[in-house]
């Protein structure tokens, strides 16, 4: 009997049990504490405008504050709705989370009285204060509000339709062969520009191929020959603007310099093989998946759009934040 006491599955078991019996007092604390005014103090605004100073670089415009806000008393609604619509007592998880908490803040080590446990922390606002809780409330919300519909499931028709107006965007990138003459920066020093245009003379007038010409220069350790290349492949591996540069060069002859993080090469395109649709069967799923992501958000900024209705939001502001309206209004 001794072991079985100790079991971690019977622990489990009887939290179980006891958050299932607490539903009803979790539903009735809920409904009773519903509040439909948000206020967003000062201090708050303060900290959403240092976070979009380090991010951005650059202090908020009045129109950044604005969307801040907005996102803000957003999270604050889908928060406050997931717990009136029960979601808070339907997530075991989150509940396990607040009575661990619980049990480190009165210094308990055994779990005894999991529904009171859970009370207190709710009495306490810790599911509040807990960021993680409030995400979880707040993803599992916009979840409920962005579920689609059996009527809304893409047709195959709507997939065909898509596929005719994005087959451009689905166009696999054009793609290089090539090799190139590198002369590398650390040894070549100030003279670099000087040297590669004085070797992009000797590869064209003496005719030298493709082959010849990356011996002509230093070693490079990533390879003088590049097959089937797109221009991000090339820019990932030499740097920005290099790509470019070399999809504005002409085939079969000697170009360049152009410039590298490494230092200059010179560049010699043998084959351009341009990008591809590919078929719809390759991509219907695809396209069936983006069409799904855009009613999911239209759903969610419908139900969105009915629940700022429902809610005022009071703005406090000091002088040192960017001028906004002061309150946004229900409806």
């Amino acid at each position: 009997m001794t072991r079985l006491f100790r079991s971690p599955l019977l622990h489990f078991l009887i939290l179980g049990i006891a958050l299932y019996l607490a539903q009803p007092w979790l539903r009735e604390d809920a409904t009773s504490a519903r509040d439909f005014q948000i206020k967003i103090d000062a201090e708050r605004l303060i900290e959403l405008e240092r976070g979009f100073l380090q991010q951005a670089g650059r202090r908020p415009l009045p129109e950044d504050v604005n969307r801040m806000i907005e996102t803000e008393a957003d999270e604050e609604i889908l928060y406050r709705e997931a717990v009136a619509r029960g979601l808070f007592e339907r997530d075991g998880g989150v509940q396990t989370r607040l009575i661990q908490k619980m049990l480190f803040l009165e210094g308990e080590t055994e779990l005894k009285d999991a529904p009171s446990l859970l009370a207190r922390a709710v009495e306490l606002g810790l599911h509040q204060q807990d960021v993680v809780v409030r995400r979880i409330l707040i993803q599992k919300m916009k979840l409920l509000g962005s579920t689609l519909e059996s009527a809304q499931a893409p047709s195959d028709e709507e997939i065909e339709h898509s596929y005719r107006e994005l087959a451009e965007s689905l166009r696999s990138p054009d793609r290089l062969t090539l090799v190139h003459t590198f002369l590398n920066r650390d040894k070549r020093g100030a003279n670099l520009d000087t040297q590669a245009s004085d070797l992009l003379a000797v590869l064209k007038n003496e005719e030298i191929g493709s082959k010849e010409g990356p011996r002509r220069g230093d070693p490079f350790p990533l390879g003088h020959h590049l097959e089937h290349r797109s221009q991000n492949d090339l820019e990932r591996t030499f740097g920005a603007r290099f790509g470019e540069s070399a999809f504005a060069s002409g085939i079969g002859e000697w170009t360049g310099p152009i410039a590298s993080a490494y230092g200059a090469h010179l560049i010699f395109i043998s084959e351009r093989t341009p990008g591809e649709i590919p078929p719809l069967t390759r991509v219907a799923n695809k396209l069936r998946l983006q069409l799904e992501e855009k009613r999911r958000d239209a759903n969610l900024n419908i139900l969105l759009a009915e629940l700022r209705t429902q809610y005022r939001v009071v703005v406090e502001r000091s002088p040192a934040l960017t001028d906004a309206p002061n309150s946004q209004e229900p409806g």
